[in-house]
């Protein structure tokens, strides 16, 4: 009986552990999807001079629809589907300058 428990115990106390370091590469794999969609946008909308990429992430993010667009883009890398990826960061709207 006591053979049985221990491995059952053990894996309760391994299953959390598992979770957390999931969870710190869906994270690092989150931040990678967003720093290549802003890398697209520059690309697109050109800013005048050069704004460092927090100012330029915060004149994008300033508008609620560019939010869901840059939302639909990432989905769209996480599915691996270039068409909905491009028509999503087409619907952007580039900031003023």
């Amino acid at each position: 009986m006591k053979r049985v428990i221990f491995p059952i115990i053990a894996v309760f106390f391994t299953l959390p552990g598992l979770a957390q370091a999931d969870s710190a590469y869906g994270s690092l794999q989150a931040v990678h999807e967003k720093n290549t969609v802003m890398k697209d946008l520059r690309k697109i909308c050109t800013p005048q001079g050069s704004p460092s990429d927090e100012v330029w992430e915060k004149m994008i993010l300033a508008d609620t629809s560019n939010q869901q667009h840059i939302r639909e883009a990432i989905l769209a890398i996480q599915r691996n589907n270039q068409n909905n990826y491009w028509e999503a960061l087409g619907k952007v709207e580039c900031p003023d300058l």
